[in-house]
């Protein structure tokens, strides 16, 4: 027999005021007790005694002139801990999914690390169209899929010649296929010029994607996102004729929003 709420564990009420005072206060700035504790919809009490917590932790500072509070660069600090990487996998996730929703076939969102293509993201377990489920944490090759070709197209001249001495030195797959760097850039050129990387039977014999490369705030490519589906159905030329164009909404969203949380951890540290 299951209990009340399906729940394991009990929510920590006093853990949860916290955080949506700390939510609230992200959203106000400097606020005084009274609408504090109306954002966060918490009694002023509690408000009061959980502002004195934070504020002698050292993530709240109190104005003297009217009392009002604000959080501290402290926040700035744990949320520089935070990997680039994981930030725009949790940025990334929710796109995916409406992604996937909308054209049913899985997408990936993938990142260089180390000098090897990994797939950090993943929707081939909600996609009716996908013959896979353990994606994540899959290694793609650098010139001959679709993930990988989207994130050469979107290094700079220097960026890739670094990028590829790095995976000269780890050997592998990848190193054998770069021994030709002006093949590599051609690639990359190729994909510059046609707005989309395509890949058709080269990691499955079966399976084609379209992938477009994910910028960072700096400009910086911080990964990329496909669209896989059987080659049987479409070519390549076909899907970017369908799905480009939401594709690229995908990304532009993630991208946004990483230029909105870039803006939010800068305003917090001024």
């Amino acid at each position: 027999m299951s209990t009340k709420d399906d729940k394991p564990y009990k929510d920590v009420q006093s853990l949860v005021r916290g955080l949506r005072i700390v939510e609230a206060l992200s959203e106000l700035g400097w606020a005084r007790i009274g609408p504090l504790s109306e954002a966060a919809r918490i009694e002023r009490s509690s408000a009061y005694r959980i502002v004195h917590t934070l504020e002698q932790l050292g993530y709240v500072t109190r104005r003297g002139e009217d009392g009002a509070v604000a959080l501290t660069t402290r926040f700035a600090y744990l949320a520089e801990g935070l990997r680039d990487d994981d930030v725009v996998t949790q940025f990334a996730w929710p796109n995916l999914f409406e992604l996937t929703k909308e054209l049913l076939w899985p997408c990936d969102f993938a990142s260089l690390e180390g000098g090897k293509v990994l797939i950090r993201l993943s929707t081939h377990k909600i996609s009716p169209m996908s013959i896979h489920r353990a994606m994540v944490g899959k290694e793609r090759l650098l010139t001959r899929s679709a993930l990988g070709m989207a994130i050469l197209s979107a290094m700079s001249v220097e960026a890739l010649d670094a990028s590829l001495d790095v995976v000269a030195r780890l050997g592998g797959p990848n190193a054998d296929d770069i021994h030709d760097r002006d093949a590599v850039h051609s690639i990359a050129q190729s994909v510059r010029q046609r707005g989309y990387a395509s890949a058709a039977g080269l990691t499955e014999s079966k399976i084609s994607a379209i992938a477009v490369p994910v910028l960072a705030p700096d400009r910086t490519v911080a990964g990329a996102i496909n669209v896989v589906f059987f080659r049987s159905v479409m070519t390549p030329e076909q899907a970017a004729d369908r799905y480009l164009v939401k594709l690229r909404t995908c990304v532009s969203r993630i991208e946004d929003a990483l230029v909105n949380w870039e803006e939010r951890k800068r305003l917090a540290v001024d």
